[in-house]
């Protein structure tokens, strides 16, 4: 008998304990809901200031010449990020670094796999495109809709510097292109 009772009094007093935890909850609520809009922007400003920390130590690493920690975090930690979430900023922001740094050192397998990533995720962002098609020329079966991407893409976007400059190269390029060259192997 006496541990029956000694179970309904800890049974009771556990539902004294919530109920209290929820009636100042809800007065928090109610009369104070500054305390919790802060409470919420500081663990969002916290989690978004971790993956900013973590973004510049890839980038870091990548500037050292190591392109496996940014290509890991953007595929682990950033994987399904979609444009307008919160980390979508930073992580076009690592997926520029990583596309730059691919394309000046001329690793055309990153370049291409994460140029076509990054154009896939946002096919409206105009730097993406131009990324992109200026990767497809690097191969030889892309390389035509590559071509006719980075004409239309151009004529379309008149004003933007990359786009000109990847089509200007591509046009201005000598006789002995893709075609011809191909014709020299066989």
């Amino acid at each position: 008998m006496r541990l029956t009772r000694n179970i309904k009094l800890a049974w009771n007093g556990f539902f004294l304990l919530m109920a209290a935890f929820f009636c100042g909850l809800a007065i928090l609520v109610f009369f104070f809901p500054a305390t919790i809009n802060n409470f919420a922007e500081s663990y969002k400003q916290n989690y978004v200031t971790q993956h900013r920390v973590m973004g510049e130590q890839v980038i870091k690493s990548l500037q050292q010449g190591n392109s496996v920690p940014i290509q890991n975090f953007l595929r682990d930690d950033l994987g399904e990020i979609k444009k307008g979430d919160r980390l979508y900023p930073i992580k076009r922001h690592l997926l520029l670094t990583l596309v730059q740094q691919s394309y000046k050192q001329q690793e055309y397998q990153i370049w291409v796999k994460w140029a076509k990533g990054w154009y896939q995720l946002d096919d409206r962002d105009v730097t993406a495109m131009a990324y992109y098609y200026a990767a497809l020329l690097q191969n030889d079966e892309d390389y035509e809709k590559g071509m006719l991407g980075l004409k239309d893409a151009s004529a379309r976007f008149p004003k933007h510097l990359l786009l000109r400059k990847f089509y200007q190269a591509q046009i201005s390029r000598p006789a002995i292109a893709k075609d011809q060259a191909q014709d020299a192997i066989n």
